[in-house]
């Protein structure tokens, strides 16, 4: 074998080990990227944006380090002292690639506390820390009547019930929300 044919032979052979230590660096450092654990971002409700007691809030996470739409993730807390678990349905990419994932939920009347549970790749679960949604004040409906006016006890009486019907209006708000969330589910089960 002639010395050139020899020199061709052992470049090829360099190129050959160089191409191969580049493709097992670059898979190892894939490889190490997806056992990353996936983290999110969100952003709670502003106190001046929580929408009236019972109509829809939306809920919205971001995931950072990830481009998987269907990453399985819950929140888990309490609304007004309820507990609630809610799992988000499949995200959607935004426009920098990045899965958004979305929830409608009955806004509360006074509190809502809750965290992020996600499923990450290897089967282990990830907690976020706590969120906080709190209303500034709460809507109370009574009337103060004072008793030195004539018609007091007409009065006391009147605002009872303006009291009374304003929260019934708040409680029919809230089964009205109810209603259209079980029609969404129906929409959903075969049957």
């Amino acid at each position: 074998m002639t010395a050139r044919k020899r020199g061709i032979i052992d470049l090829h052979l360099k190129t050959l080990a160089a191409s191969l230590i580049l493709l097992l660096t670059f898979s190892s450092a894939q490889g190490e990227e997806q056992q990353a654990p996936i983290r999110l971002r969100h952003q709670p409700t502003e106190t001046h944006k929580i929408p009236p007691a019972g109509l829809m809030m939306p809920i919205a996470v971001q995931l950072d380090n990830s481009s998987d739409v269907d990453i399985k993730i819950r929140l888990v807390g309490s609304r007004d002292g309820r507990f609630m678990d809610i799992a988000f349905p499949m995200g959607v990419l935004n426009t920098s690639d990045k899965p958004i994932y979305t929830i409608q939920i009955p806004a509360p009347v006074k509190a809502m506390t809750y965290q992020f549970i996600i499923h990450q790749r290897g089967g282990d679960l990830t907690l976020t820390d706590k969120f906080i949604v709190k209303r500034n004040c709460v809507q109370t409906f009574a009337v103060d009547v004072p008793e030195s006016i004539p018609s007091a006890e007409f009065r006391k009486e009147v605002a009872g019930l303006v009291a009374k019907a304003r929260e019934l209006e708040r409680d029919t708000q809230n089964l009205e929300t109810a209603i259209k969330l079980i029609d969404n589910l129906k929409k959903d089960i075969p049957g």
